[in-house]
């Protein structure tokens, strides 16, 4: 809503709209009881007229708008620039690659040490039984700081660690166990590290004890004071670390790894991204999956696991299908054809693993197989891609998965694969039972491969990894050449079993003491840390090795010297580049209100994006680190409103952007505010450069209207012009933006200097700007290819970075702000229009507010009694919700309203609050500063008013000084009080905010009458749009087969009655409790109905319909989507309590995404348990 001084319009005779400044709407329509009654739209407008005259000199005042303005205006330190777009980016992506070229430099020191101790390393065959003695041991990451199980507590818990290192005769000495002095460290995440050492990780299928292991655990403790090197050399560095290809990983700072007994430990380096994609360049993959008879049992879950298991090690460089051969050979999934009904390769994206993976569960096995079809057909397509130069253009292989290969088929390798083998083939023989192995391992020995034979299921991936370093050998034998790789964006905790963790929610009640312990202590929640990575390759320097290294028996006649010539990869080296580091160096200030950044990899996925959405509730989405450009650019094209439209001009941009191309583009976008309730269109210039040595793309956006031009300007702070800058933020009553980096010390500080808070920490730097005037060094904000402090030395943790410009910025607009600090009080003022708290926030991140409760109502720090109870959470405070300046939505609704109306407050009142009070309503003003014909937002000033108060005013003005009305030309008296009609006011994306009926404030005005709204539409006061959320989740059912399956196997039928009469037997004896009669020591448990108690949370899901409308032309959108599932039960109590599990297995469930703000305090998620469903993404009409 806004509010304003003119005034209203007429459309018909039952339906009057009342208008202020265009698009604040009261909405009139007669009941059924009184036919006669007749709205005057003179009396109607002057409602408008007076209540938007109201609220203008109202708020004015209570603002300070006039002040603040002012202050803008006058300031001779202030100046409207005009900004170039594209040499801003230009200077921006040269930023990001010298951080990232650091980066670089950082794993290749670490590499460059692994090949030369690994090349002087002396191989101890014996090593592995002194570790299991205890006369050898290492910093185990699973062994560190662990208590014994008996530990009965009490003293020092260090002192009761386990540990080698003890005396053999203390009562805590364990063969392989550590313990560490590990602290909590901010700048990694808080986790406790040790910055002196790096801790090692060994998966579970893989043996420390092995000779090979256990040697290259041992050369690799060398790399400790590179890694130390390395982080003194820059202090941005995150996590780094040496992946073995003997399995295990070296880890810098060492970290205890946390274990949990239900959640058993699958990670591997070797089958993450940052290992595959440096160990082995793209490659073109054909897997010929056996479905022949004897494919059954055991031999088909193993032969899945294969297939599942190479898909696992693939990325999204990769090309890959899959092809079943029984008597035919068929693509596994139908669609992945050409328009000729060939097989073709696909990326390896996680969509298409996702297509594999459900296909690969559902073969079914039949007749003979015909090998020489399948190979042939796998050749064919190969050889096809390989000429026509698509696909991966580099390495090719044939992965076979079989139970027997009965001949060599010698022809078929002749007319395809000789003389140059251009594909290598690799055999997987599944089962113990065969006898002959020679044809299968001549197929992988004479074509550049290797054999597997896989017996169990606990090998599998062990078995499948083996394939890596044969596809390494050809840039191995390079050796000079390391390619240096960068993954695409990935959260940094990741679980190993996804499909676990897409059972959304949990099979038992889950206690709210449980969630409080894995939010952390302060009990909020920080979400997922998104990173890239950069890894590196690290060759083995020796050509040949001993037959005792490789564990081969010796043979004197065939290798009389026991030399066998080798191209070995010995592993991985690489580090983590944090997503907020790339965003430090392109500060949010610099591009303005509703500007942004963004990046893109080759392939046209997001690195980050301001929409990106990578969680659902608490949980990541499948397909989260790949969302395409074209799926957070929804471009607006009026006649084409159907899903995935392929616009030109978004298309061209996306390819540039891919060939790593610079260039500029105007696109007309929908943007989408508060969950996708509200949405705006708006015109964007983007500007785009490559960063170099990456395969990345910088983007950055602005608005047309406004986005070119920029308010610049601070307060110098030096000897020549004193300023107390500590005094103009005398008070505790201002925020600065939680993310954005004023000043900051390296290593996050040190201890004295850590603060908990961003305005404690600029505090500090504000009063060593007072003492230290012009000598106080701003250090270098950002990090440079040969980084220093002071001198020539290494960063010190004293060291700071300081944003000169935003610093001096912050000042300027703390002291024209300074207005909001005023001894005098207005409480009489606040109070006589039901103002809780005005506001100000400005361009530099800074918010200030006034309010007339007292402090000890707006408590902020600690509850009551100093405890937090998650049942009765505290009413967050204003400041809490309300931090993030610039990027508030009330802050960007107001400036780009503003060009609408600039003399005009824009209004908003919580969705759906019902008759929930104390509820308030938001009310927002631009102020921006005009400079020679430029103008550009400098700050957004407001209010927060009681919902009930607001009200009021404006049914006091529909009644007027009297209470009865006001008489119309007919001479009846027409107030919104009169029972024969109903008055609605609406804000400009099509809200109730005000209605006399409680249920219907903040709801979406077409759910209340959508007759009503589509006149609206047609009378060009909103305007409907359509919206699509391309990373939206959508849970399917199951698919548990065919239920026509069961009339061509009649069995099947036999045998689900006899289980159903079996399954009702056992109940009727556990009823009847006749179990007692033979073993009265059994136990059991029925269901139980829900309780309804306080303990238990039941959330009342109806159907969602919301709607958009545009801030500049009244848009609007009905947002339709299925009801959403009912949640279980989450229980107060530690003990488990019953649950019902409410299904309904014929409705497709269709989930909001949860979005919350970064560590603000987080409400119990009401998580969703839907039994035998899966999670796929979606495309959803919002």
């Amino acid at each position: 809503m806004v509010g304003g001084a003119r005034g209203a319009g007429v459309v018909g005779t039952t339906l009057l709209i009342l208008t202020i400044s265009t698009n604040i709407a009261l909405q009139l329509q007669p009941i059924q009881a009184d036919h006669e009654q007749k709205i005057d739209g003179e009396v109607v407008n002057m409602w408008g007229t007076r209540f938007g005259t109201e609220l203008w000199e109202s708020l004015t005042r209570a603002t300070r708008r006039d002040e603040i303005q002012k202050g803008y205006d006058s300031h001779a330190d202030l100046t409207v620039k005009e900004i170039d777009g594209f040499d801003m980016v230009k200077r921006m992506a040269a930023e990001v690659q010298v951080m990232m070229q650091h980066k670089i430099d950082a794993i290749k020191r670490i590499m460059e040490l692994a090949e030369n101790i690994a090349l002087d390393h002396k191989y101890d065959k014996d090593r592995g039984e002194r570790l299991k003695e205890g006369r050898y041991t290492y910093y185990n990451a699973k062994k560190l700081n662990v208590l014994s199980d008996d530990d009965e507590g009490g003293g020092d818990e260090f002192g009761r660690y386990l540990s080698q290192y003890r005396d053999p005769g203390d009562d805590f000495y364990a063969p392989g166990y550590s313990r560490m002095s590990l602290t909590a460290n901010k700048h990694f995440s808080g986790i406790p590290v040790n910055t002196s050492f790096s801790s090692v990780h060994v998966p579970t299928n893989v043996f420390d004890g092995e000779p090979k292991v256990i040697n290259a655990i041992d050369w690799s403790r060398k790399l400790d004071e590179t890694f130390k090197d390395n982080y003194q050399r820059d202090p941005s560095l995150s996590w780094q670390y040496f992946g073995s290809s003997t399995g295990f990983l070296r880890q810098y700072p060492a970290m205890k790894w946390l274990m949990y007994e239900d959640d058993p430990d699958m990670y591997d380096a070797r089958m993450r991204d940052w290992y595959i994609k440096s160990a082995a360049s793209p490659k073109d993959i054909v897997i010929l999956l056996d479905t022949s008879g004897s494919m059954t049992g055991l031999r088909k879950e193993i032969a899945k696991h294969v297939v599942l298991n190479i898909m696992e090690t693939l990325g999204e460089d990769d090309f890959v299908t899959v092809l079943t051969f029984s008597d035919e050979t068929r693509p596994l999934v139908e669609c992945f054809t050409d328009s000729d009904g060939e097989p073709e390769l696909v990326q390896a994206t996680t969509e298409n693993i996702a297509e594999f993976t459900e296909a690969v569960n559902n073969i079914a096995t039949m007749e003979i197989a015909n090998f020489t079809s399948a190979l042939t057909e796998a050749f064919t397509l190969l050889e096809r891609y390989r000429t026509k130069k698509i696909g991966a253009e580099s390495n090719q292989a044939i992965m076979l998965v079989t139970d027997g290969v009965p001949y060599t088929y010698e022809t078929i390798f002749q007319e395809y694969n000789q003389p140059h083998k251009p594909v290598r083939v690799f055999t997987y023989l599944i089962g113990r039972e065969i006898s002959d192995l020679e044809a299968a391992k001549w197929m992988a020995c004479e074509n550049k491969g290797y054999f597997t034979h896989v017996t169990t299921l606990a090998e599998v991936k062990e078995q499948v990894l083996k394939y890596i370093p044969v596809m390494a050998r050809p840039l191995v034998l390079l050796r000079e050449t390391h390619p240096v790789r960068w993954t695409g964006v990935y959260a940094d905790i990741e679980v190993p079993n996804d499909r676990s963790l897409w059972v959304i929610g949990l099979k038992k009640p889950t206690t709210r003491k449980r969630i409080r312990e894995l939010q952390g202590k302060e009990g909020s929640f920080k979400g997922y840390k998104l990173m890239t990575s950069v890894s590196i390759p690290v060759y083995n320097k020796k050509n040949h090795t001993t037959i005792e290294v490789l564990g081969l028996k010796p043979n004197e006649i065939a290798n009389p010297f026991g030399q066998v010539r080798i191209a070995e990869l010995l592993g991985v080296a690489g580090t983590d580049v944090p997503i907020a580091e790339i965003e430090k160096l392109i500060p949010p200030y610099k591009l303005g209100v509703n500007g942004y950044s963004f990046a893109v990899n080759n392939n046209g996925y997001i690195l980050y994006h301001p929409d990106l959405r990578p969680m659902f509730q608490e949980i990541l989405k499948p397909n989260y680190n790949s969302v395409d450009l074209a799926e957070v650019e929804l471009v607006h094209n009026p006649q084409h409103d159907e899903p995935r439209y392929n616009d030109s001009a978004l298309y061209m941009m996306r390819k540039e952007m891919v060939d790593q191309k610079d260039g500029l583009a105007r696109l007309t976008v929908k943007v989408h505010m508060d969950d996708m309730k509200r949405v705006t269109v708006r015109e964007q210039e983007y500007f785009y450069y490559n960063i170099s040595n990456t395969p990345f793309t910088l983007g950055i956006v602005m608005p047309t209207k406004y986005g070119k031009y920029r308010v610049s300007g601070g307060l110098e702070l030096n000897q020549n012009r004193h300023i107390d800058a500590t005094s103009i933020f005398s008070d505790d009553r201002w925020k600065l933006h939680p993310d954005w980096v004023y000043c900051e010390y390296n290593y996050a500080g040190t201890d004295d200097r850590k603060f908990d808070s961003p305005e404690k920490n600029m505090k500090h730097f504000l009063e060593r700007l007072a003492d230290e005037k012009a000598s106080f060094n701003w250090g270098q904000s950002r990090v440079r290819p040969l980084p220093k402090c002071q001198g020539n030395g290494y960063y010190q943790a004293d060291c700071p970075k300081c944003d000169k410009e935003l610093v001096q910025a912050l000042v300027l607009d703390g002291e024209i702000t300074k207005i909001f600090t005023d001894e005098k009080s207005r409480k009489d003022l606040f109070k006589q229009f039901g103002i809780e708290l005005s506001f100000v926030s400005t361009r530099s991140g800074l918010t200030r507010w006034e309010e007339h409760k007292e402090k000890d109502e707006f408590a902020t720090d600690e509850y009551d009694d100093g405890s937090f109870d998650p049942d009765n959470p505290r009413e967050p405070h204003f400041s809490e919700v309300n931090n993030e300046a610039t990027d508030e939505v009330w802050y960007k609704r107001a400036v780009e309203y503003h060009y609408n109306n600039p003399n005009s407050f824009v209004f908003s009142v919580p969705f759906d609050i019902g008759d929930k009070r104390p509820t308030i309503v938001t009310a927002t003003h631009a102020i921006y500063k005009e400079q020679n014909g430029r103008k550009a937002p400098a700050a957004v000033v407001g209010v927060q008013i009681d919902y009930d108060k607001f009200a009021q005013n404006f049914m006091d003005v529909t009644t007027g000084s009297g209470g009865a009305g006001y008489q119309t030309k007919s001479g009846e008296m027409l107030s919104c009080k009169n029972e024969s009609i109903e008055c609605y006011v609406l804000d400009n994306n099509g809200f109730v905010a005000i209605s006399e009926d409680p249920s219907n404030i903040g709801k979406f005005f077409g759910e209340i009458d959508g007759t009503i709204l589509k006149s609206l539409e047609q009378n060009h006061v909103f305007k409907k749009i359509k919206i699509y959320d391309y990373q939206a989740i959508c849970l399917e059912n199951a698919d548990d087969g065919s239920p026509a399956n069961v009339l061509l196997t009649p069995f099947k039928l036999i045998a689900w009655m006899f289980n159903w009469m079996l399954g009702q037997m056992a109940m009727t004896i556990i009823r009847l409790e006749i179990h007692h009669l033979w073993n009265p020591d059994w136990t059991y448990a029925l269901p139980h109905p829900q309780r309804t108690d306080p303990d238990y949370a039941y959330p009342d899901y109806s159907d969602d319909q919301n709607g958009y409308y545009d801030d500049d032309d009244s848009l609007y959108a009905e947002q339709n989507g299925p009801p959403i599932q009912e949640t279980p039960t989450v229980s107060d109590d530690e003990d488990e309590a019953d649950v019902e599990e409410p299904y309904d297995e014929m409705a497709e469930e269709v989930l909001n995404d949860y979005k919350m703000k970064d560590g603000g305090p987080i409400p119990l998620l009401e998580m969703t348990y839907i039994n035998k469903t899966q999670p796929k993404p979606c495309d959803k009409e919002a």
